[in-house]
C-alpha cells in the first residue's frame, strides 16, 4: 500500500483521486442535515445501531476496491450509500453490536456519563466520513465525549487527508449547531471536536510510526474507533490496546471474507474490545 503513494508521488501524482473526493464531499453535505435529521428522531438501543449501520454502509465507497468501482457504474454516490445501508442485516460476519451497547450502558449507568475522550480513525472521503464517522462523532459529543477525528497525513487512494477533514467538518457544523458548538469549543455540556493528523500516508496505519501529535491527543483516551479495512482488518485486527476499542469495517475482498471470517464480499465486521484491565 505505502510503495504505491509513493511511486505515485514520485512521478507527480501528489493526489490522483483529489476532484473525486471534492465532488463526493460535497454530495455527502448535501444530505447530512436530513440524515441527522432521521437519525434525531430514534431513541437508545434503536438510534446506536443506525448509527453503527450507517458508518458501515459509508465504507463501501473504497476506490481501492475494483468490487466497489463496480458499483458506481450502476448508481450516484447516494443511490449506493442508501441500498448498502438498507440492506445491511445482522448478524455479521463479525457482530459485537450488542457487547458496545451494553458498554454504553453500563458506563452511563455507572458513572453517569459516557466515554471521556475517543479517538476515530477515519477512512474514506464522501459518504463514508460524512454521512457515517461524523455523525457517529456527533452522537458522542452530545454525551459530553472529547471526540478526535484522526485522518491520514498524506493522500491515499480516496481516503480523506486530515486538512480535507478540517474542511469537511467546518462545512458540516454550519449544518448542524451540535458540531458548531463542539468545534468551538462552548462549555454547554456538549464534548470537544478536533482533527489530528495520524502521520501516515497509507491506507493502513502502523502505531509504531505515527506523529506527535497523535501520540499527543491520545492521552486519557478510553474509546479508539478504528474504521474501514485497512485499519481495523488488514492492521490492527488482532491489536489490543489499553481502552474499549471499536473496529468497524465492510469487506470488500471476498477472498479476505472467506478465507478470515468464513463470510462473502460485503459483510461487515463489528469488533468491540473492552479495556484490559492490568491488576499487578
Amino acid at each position: 500500500f505505502e510503495m504505491r503513494e509513493e511511486c505515485l508521488r514520485a512521478f507527480g501524482f501528489k493526489d490522483a483521486y483529489l476532484d473525486v473526493k471534492r465532488q463526493e464531499n460535497a454530495a455527502a453535505l448535501a444530505v447530512l442535515p436530513d440524515l441527522l435529521a432521521e437519525l434525531d428522531a430514534l431513541q437508545g438501543r434503536t438510534r446506536t445501531l443506525a448509527l453503527i449501520e450507517g458508518v458501515l454502509a459509508g465504507n463501501i465507497f473504497d476506490w481501492g476496491s475494483q468490487s466497489c468501482v463496480d458499483l458506481y457504474k450502476n448508481g450516484t454516490i447516494l443511490e449506493i450509500y442508501r441500498n448498502a445501508r438498507s440492506s445491511i442485516s445482522r448478524p455479521w460476519a463479525v457482530d459485537c453490536f450488542d457487547d458496545f451497547c451494553a458498554r454504553l450502558c453500563e458506563i452511563d449507568e455507572n458513572c453517569g456519563k459516557y466515554y471521556r475522550k475517543a479517538l476515530l480513525f477515519c477512512d474514506n472521503s464522501g459518504a463514508d466520513v460524512v454521512l457515517g464517522m461524523i455523525p457517529l462523532a456527533r452522537e458522542l459529543l452530545r454525551q459530553g465525549t472529547h471526540v478526535c477525528l484522526v485522518a491520514n497525513s498524506l493522500p491515499a487512494i480516496n481516503d480523506i487527508t486530515a486538512d480535507e477533514l478540517r474542511e469537511v467538518v467546518s462545512l458540516a457544523s454550519s449544518k448542524c449547531s451540535i458540531l458548531g458548538k463542539a468545534l468551538t469549543g462552548a462549555k454547554d455540556g456538549t464534548g470537544m471536536l478536533t482533527v489530528c493528523a495520524s502521520g501516515s500516508g497509507s491506507p493502513c496505519i502502523d502505531f509504531r510510526r505515527i506523529s506527535h501529535e497523535l501520540c499527543e491527543a491520545a492521552h486519557d483516551v478510553d474509546l479508539i474507533v478504528l474504521e474501514g479495512m485497512g485499519r481495523a482488518i488488514h492492521t490492527n485486527y488482532a491489536a489490543t490496546f489499553q481502552c474499549d476499542t471499536l473496529k468497524l469495517a465492510m469487506l470488500k475482498n471476498a477472498r479476505l471474507a472467506e478465507r478470515l471470517f468464513d463470510g462473502k464480499i460485503f459483510d461487515c465486521v463489528c469488533k468491540f474490545e473492552k479495556a484490559e484491565v492490568n491488576n499487578t
